[in-house]
């Protein structure tokens, strides 16, 4: 299946992007969660939620990420967008989203989109404690109490247990390539990238 990716890059606000190339960008209303939600035909006003899927050819589904991770899933006749950070990842959103699509496509690969580093990303104590033990290679001691901790591996092992078998990176972290795309952890800001994937 063809399918189209869009990432908005400095100094454009990802927030304020409503279409790409004429067509409609939907997004819902982030709030670290695991909810997955469909956007069909029917105009509808944004959700609660941290996933999309789309069957729909007529326009994109986008998340908005300064540091959190964008998982794009492919699948056939359908995509996904997923908006993860370690919250939602806690709470499972990225094997949610496959599982869901799984229920009428089989997803057959995803892409990790720009999002920190594990060398960039610094956790307390309290955080990976939170974490079961699967996720345990995820975290690397930092001294202090501290942890880096690897949030695209924590998808992947998410993705694997899902039954994703192909899972490529695009290798771009959102604080080592600052320059490009807004990372809230480097600059304090409001300011959104925009990743967007459509059916062509």
């Amino acid at each position: 299946m063809d399918f189209e990716i869009f990432i908005s890059e400095k100094p454009q606000d990802g927030r304020e992007i409503t279409e790409i190339k004429g067509l409609p960008v939907f997004k819902p209303i982030q709030v670290h969660g695991s909810s997955v939600y469909f956007v069909g035909r029917g105009r509808k006003k944004p959700p609660h939620a941290d996933a999309l899927v789309t069957d729909n050819k007529g326009l994109w589904i986008g998340v908005l990420t300064a540091d959190c991770l964008p998982v794009f899933l492919i699948g056939e006749g359908a995509v996904g967008i997923v908006h993860a950070g370690w919250r939602g990842t806690l709470k499972g959103v990225t094997f949610n989203a496959v599982n869901y699509m799984s229920r009428f496509t089989r997803v057959r690969r995803a892409i990790l989109g720009v999002g920190i580093c594990k060398a960039c990303y610094e956790v307390g104590k309290d955080v990976k404690v939170k974490f079961p033990k699967e996720y345990e290679r995820c975290f690397i001691p930092a001294g202090e109490g501290k942890f880096l901790f690897d949030l695209k591996e924590a998808n992947r092992i998410q993705l694997k247990a899902a039954g994703v078998e192909v899972i490529a990176d695009m290798g771009l972290c959102s604080v080592c390539n600052n320059d490009r795309f807004y990372s809230y952890r480097k600059e304090k800001t409001d300011k959104r990238t925009l990743s967007a994937i459509r059916i062509l």
